[in-house]
C-alpha cells in the first residue's frame, strides 16, 4: 500500500477506547495510544497534501510543493504517517490553514520546513529502542530547526539556542530522566515516546519549579528547563500527555459546548473545558510519575515532599472534575475519555 492508496478524508475512523489513553498503565494504554497516533497522524496527512496541492494549483513553478510530492512518493505509508507528525510539518499545516499567511510566504515557510533535518541534531534523546531518537533542536540554521524555534518562541517563554556542547549536555539529562522513567515506569516511557518527537530549552531557570510547555500545533515538540531527572521524568510523562490529548482534540469533538468556561484549580483561573481537561490529564500522569518515584526514593526529604505534591495535585484533580462535570455537556467519546479520566483520579486520591 502506498500514500496515494489513502483515501483522503479526515474522519476519525479507527479511534480506540479514549479511556484507556488517559493513563498508562499497562500494555492495552501502550497499544490504544498507537491506535490514536496512527488516526491523527493519517488526518495531518491528508492535512498536508491538501494544503500543498492548493498551493500548487497556482505556483507549479515553485519545488517546495513538488518536493513534498517526491518525499511522500519514495514512502510507504507507514513512513509517511511518521513524517506526517512532526513538529515542522504540522506547524506548517496550521499556518496554511489559517488563512493568514499569503502563498508565497506560506511557500518560503514549506522550503524552510523541509529543510529542517532531525539527522542533523548535535544532540539528541533515545526514548524507546523501536523508535528513532528525540533530536535536540538547537536553532542554528535550517537544518537544525531555526524555524521551529521561531514558531516556539512566538509564547511568553523564548526557546534558547545551544551551542553543541550545551545541547549535548541538556540531551544527556534527559536522557538520565527517561532511563528512570524506563525502570520505575515502562509503560510510561512507552506512552512519552510516542508523543514525542523533539526537545527545546528553556533558559529562564527556576530551581525545582517546572518550566515546560508544549504548543498545540508543533505536535511531538517539547520545550522545557533543566531540573532534577526524577522532576524531568515527570515532565516527560506530563508534555507527552498533553501531546496525546492535542491529538485527541484534533480528531473529535469531547463536549457540545466547548466555549463554555470553569475555574481551574491548576491555573486558579478561569478557563475553558479543554483547557480544563488538559490540566486534568496531564497531572493525572505527572502524579503517577511522582508517586511510582516516592516508592524508590530513598531520602526522607525528598519522599516527603513527594508525598506533598501528590496530595496538592489530588486535591487539584479532585476539583477540577468537579468542575468539569458541573458544566460540561460531553459527546460520546467526551463520556468515554471523562471515564477514564474519573476511573485514574479515584484510584489516585484512593476514592
Amino acid at each position: 500500500m502506498r500514500v496515494k492508496d489513502l483515501k483522503a478524508d479526515r474522519s476519525a475512523a479507527g479511534l480506540p477506547d479514549l479511556s484507556l489513553i488517559v493513563l498508562a498503565e499497562d500494555a492495552a494504554a501502550v497499544a490504544a495510544n498507537e491506535q490514536l497516533h496512527r488516526v491523527v497522524a493519517r488526518q495531518y496527512l491528508v492535512r498536508v497534501l491538501r494544503a500543498v496541492q492548493r498551493l500548487d494549483e497556482g505556483h507549479r513553478a515553485d519545488p517546495a510543493p513538488a518536493r513534498v510530492r517526491g518525499l511522500l512518493d519514495a514512502m510507504d505509508v507507514d513512513a509517511a504517517l511518521h513524517w506526517a507528525l512532526r513538529p515542522e510539518v504540522t506547524g506548517w499545516v496550521w499556518r496554511a490553514e489559517s488563512g493568514a499567511v499569503e502563498p508565497e510566504p506560506l511557500l518560503r515557510l514549506l522550503a524552510r520546513a523541509l529543510a529542517y533535518d532531525p539527522d542533523a541534531a548535535p544532540a539528541s534523546v533515545r526514548l524507546a529502542a523501536a523508535d528513532g531518537p528525540a533530536p535536540v533542536v538547537t536553532g542554528d540554521g535550517p537544518a537544525r530547526g531555526d524555524l521551529l524555534l521561531e514558531w516556539a518562541s512566538e509564547g511568553d517563554e523564548p526557546a534558547v539556542r545551544l551551542e553543541a556542547a550545551d545541547a549535548a549536555a541538556f540531551a544527556a539529562r534527559l536522557q538520565e530522566a527517561a532511563d528512570l522513567l524506563g525502570r520505575e515506569w515502562p509503560e510510561g516511557l512507552a506512552m512519552a515516546a510516542r508523543d514525542i518527537r523533539a526537545f527545546a530549552a528553556l533558559g529562564g531557570h527556576r530551581g525545582l519549579r517546572p518550566l515546560n510547555f508544549s504548543v498545540h500545533g508543533l505536535r511531538g515538540l517539547v520545550l522545557t528547563s533543566e531540573r532534577p531527572a526524577y522532576m524531568l521524568a515527570q515532565t516527560l510523562v506530563h508534555e507527552g500527555t498533553h501531546q496525546r490529548f492535542s491529538g485527541v482534540l484534533d480528531c473529535v469533538a469531547l463536549v457540545r459546548n466547548p466555549r463554555a468556561t470553569h475555574h481551574s484549580p491548576f491555573v486558579d483561573a478561569e478557563r475553558p473545558l479543554g483547557h480544563i481537561l488538559h490540566g486534568i490529564l496531564s497531572f493525572i500522569n505527572d502524579a503517577w510519575a511522582a508517586g511510582r518515584h516516592q516508592q524508590v526514593e530513598e531520602d526522607p526529604v525528598e519522599r516527603d515532599r513527594l508525598e506533598r505534591y501528590r496530595q496538592e495535585k489530588a486535591g487539584q484533580l479532585l476539583a477540577a472534575e468537579k468542575n468539569l462535570l458541573e458544566v460540561a455537556d460531553p459527546t460520546p467519546a467526551g463520556a468515554q475519555l471523562l471515564a477514564g479520566c474519573r476511573a485514574a483520579i479515584a484510584r489516585l486520591t484512593g476514592g
